[in-house]
């Protein structure tokens, strides 16, 4: 039985706190109505999420649990469906924008970052397809996916920020899910029959211990990687043991979400860490 690399899903608490500390977070929609228009459903690989149409008064939402992993030079379809104002502009068109932050700098406005565009989208179901470049730096990034109403009800062109602010509000809504980029080479390259690997406690405030049975008589290695996939600090290098008992708070003093990869051979485990203050 194959068993390849696992990503643990990030806790909506703290990739809040995380996207809003680095990418840009608009001031909230203007409200005119409750039926503004929104996203109501978004798919991309393993990420299948359906929701209302106006979540909250905050203009992005940073989803609760939702990511994915694609891989280089690969292609992948977005399904999303988006929803209108049935009783204020009932003709009104949307416009759709998806961008993915390739160079993790937090900003979704470099050179080939806008994924997928669509003018003039009838409100409904939107299906889209790009292709990850073979280049693309390998680690955890943001993607931004947006429905906004179209000049039809006199309103601007999406930007990733709303920069030059729309003049009516942005009625719209954004949404935001963590994406991993990963080699497709070493993903095929992940042995089989690995042993599974656990951290606890988790959430901690500092310490932890890692538990690994796969290691015996082999090298491991143990890492501490942020969410964005730097390497924070080298744990651990040497001759496996069952367990490995760690204090990280000199290392990783911030609460957030980290990552603990363990390594032995070709194997490699990516397990979520929530560290609390």
């Amino acid at each position: 039985m194959k068993t390849f690399t696992k990503l643990f899903l990030l806790s909506g608490l703290c990739i809040a706190s995380v996207a809003q500390a680095q990418y840009c977070m608009l001031p909230g929609r203007t409200p005119y109505s409750s039926e503004q228009p929104g996203i109501t459903s978004f798919k991309l690989n393993t990420i299948n999420r359906t929701s209302a149409n106006v979540e909250s008064a905050s203009t992005v939402v940073v989803t609760t649990g939702d990511s994915t992993t694609l891989l280089r030079g690969q292609s992948y379809t977005v399904t999303m469906v988006d929803s209108k104002d049935m009783t204020n502009f009932p003709t009104a068109r949307n416009n759709i924008r998806v961008w993915l932050d390739y160079n993790k700098n937090f900003s979704f406005d470099d050179a080939g970052e806008l994924v997928l565009t669509m003018d003039f989208h009838t409100p409904g179901t939107y299906t889209g397809t790009f292709t990850v470049p073979a280049t693309a730096p390998l680690g955890y990034t943001m993607l931004r996916a947006t429905a906004k109403m179209s000049s039809d009800a006199g309103h601007t062109l999406p930007t990733s920020c709303d920069n030059p602010a729309d003049g009516l509000g942005y009625h719209g809504e954004m949404e935001d899910y963590i994406v991993k980029i990963a080699s497709a080479t070493a993903v095929n390259e992940l042995v089989y029959n690995a042993p599974d690997v656990s951290v606890f406690p988790n959430p901690t405030l500092n310490h932890i211990t890692v538990s690994f049975d796969g290691g015996k008589d082999q090298q491991v290695s143990i890492g501490l990687y942020d969410i964005a996939g730097k390497l924070v600090a080298n744990l651990f290098n040497g001759k496996g043991q069952p367990f490995y008992d760690f204090d990280i708070n000199a290392q990783a003093p911030s609460a957030g979400i980290y990552f603990i990869k363990v390594s032995s051979g070709a194997f490699s485990s990516y397990q979520k860490l929530v560290k609390v203050n």
